[in-house]
């Protein structure tokens, strides 16, 4: 489990690429490549 200091930058970060970009929130989390898989899918519950 990441801290929730950490977690919080990358929902926030995540949610304004989709608005800006138009992408999915899948296809941006794949982009994070030093992520641990359970830090992808704890992030990806947030969103």
């Amino acid at each position: 489990m990441m801290p929730e200091w950490k977690r919080n930058i990358f929902v926030r970060a995540i949610t304004a690429r989709m608005a800006g970009e138009g992408r999915t929130k899948e296809d941006l989390i794949a982009e994070y490549v030093l992520l641990t898989e359970e830090e992808k899918a704890e992030i990806l519950s947030y969103i």
